[in-house]
């Protein structure tokens, strides 16, 4: 009850703020859009993403249900604030998810206050219904920070990019807090082509809280088998590479990521990352790119578009012979009926070594995913 007044408390502040100061600058006409999606679907998955050890487990998932609500006030204010509803077998959760004003000037350098992502992570900062999987890298869901509350002063160009900016959690119960930062460009923007390069780094106060890294394999509904060691940690620090090229229907995406965490007692432990993924339209159609990451694509054809996708994550979470090493290809199908409806087909083979929470690290998953934009 707590933290659903405090979040009660920072929506009201939020759209006061964005309500009067504007009033304040001059008196121009409110812009509102409400959108969101549903993205719904099945998994079915063996005996290495069941902490049981189940052959074979049938589940369907309600992924994400999102309403968003966007506000435009004359050339420079804007706020958004949305909420997502998730079903995982029996377990229901409902979530805040951005909210926050935004102030934006004619030569493009954004200040943004609120919670929303971290600026960290290619994948990451796409929206769900923008990527083309069933879910994020292993990587990406394993080491990249998520939304926080906090402050971004940036510059948003069609070619470069960079936001720097301080955040904490302390609403949510957690004591962590952080400074995070992203730099991209693309050198390369031209004829159809474009190559994307960034880094992006994250030292992050963990307060002497107990610190582990649990992921569910690329699967929603899974049981979080893949772990690192857990220890009470002092601090860590992120840092992250990403490349991406898009040349005609073919894109290609690879990030890597390492941490590194102070426990209290002065030691430091490493866990890394990295994945390379493959897109291709075997219809007329692309991604496009602007600011530092992909759109959704917009099929040509009313027939809509067709593209395959391939990926290959590996993360290792060992450290002084403590912890796992996992990682997963991928090959999927897309299609998108129009840039609203679009449905995703994932078939994963997993492997992990080292310290293994299911009795029967084997089997692989296929998961099915149905989204629509409104």
């Amino acid at each position: 009850m707590r933290d659903e007044f405090r979040w009660a408390g920072l929506v009201v502040w939020l759209t006061l703020l964005f309500l009067l100061q504007p009033l304040m600058l001059q008196a121009e006409p409110l812009e509102l859009d409400l959108g969101g999606y549903i993205a719904t679907g099945v998994d079915h998955y063996g005996a290495f993403y069941d902490e049981k050890g189940e052959p074979h487990t049938t589940r369907g998932v309600l992924r994400n249900a999102k309403l968003e609500l966007e506000l435009d006030w004359g050339r420079s204010w804007s706020a958004e604030i949305d909420g997502s509803y998730e079903v995982r077998d029996d377990k229901r959760e409902a979530e805040l998810g951005d909210a926050y004003v935004q102030y934006e000037t004619s030569d493009r350098y954004r200040i943004t206050l609120g919670r929303f992502k971290e600026p960290f992570g290619f994948e990451r900062l796409s929206s769900y219904s923008t990527i083309n999987t069933s879910e994020r890298s292993l990587v990406t869901s394993a080491f990249a920070p998520g939304r926080s509350q906090g402050l971004t002063v940036g510059r948003f160009r069609k070619s470069t990019t960079w936001v720097l900016g301080v955040f904490t959690n302390e609403p949510e119960g957690e004591s962590t807090r952080a400074v995070t930062g992203r730099y991209t460009l693309a050198p390369i923007r031209a004829d159809g082509r474009v190559l994307h390069l960034g880094i992006a780094a994250s030292w992050r106060d963990l307060g002497g809280e107990r610190f582990q890294i649990k992921d569910r394999g690329e699967v929603f509904s899974a049981d979080n088998v893949i772990r690192s060691p857990r220890f009470d940690a002092r601090e860590s620090a992120l840092l992250g590479l990403e490349g991406a090229w898009s040349s005609g229907r073919l894109s290609l995406v690879a990030e890597t990521m390492a941490q590194q965490v102070t426990r209290v007692n002065g030691e430091h432990w490493w866990f890394t990352g990295a994945y390379l993924q493959a897109g291709v339209f075997l219809t007329n159609d692309h991604r496009r790119y602007s600011r530092g990451e992909f759109k959704r694509p917009e099929p040509t054809s009313r027939t809509g578009a067709i593209e395959l996708v391939a990926r290959y994550s590996a993360i290792d979470l060992q450290d002084q012979k403590l912890g796992a090493r996992a990682d997963v290809a991928l090959l999927g199908a897309n299609y998108y009926w129009d840039d609203r409806l679009q449905l995703r087909l994932n078939w994963l083979m997993p492997q992990i070594e080292g310290n293994v929470m299911t009795p029967k690290p084997e089997g692989n998953a296929v998961t099915l995913r149905v989204l629509f934009r409104y």
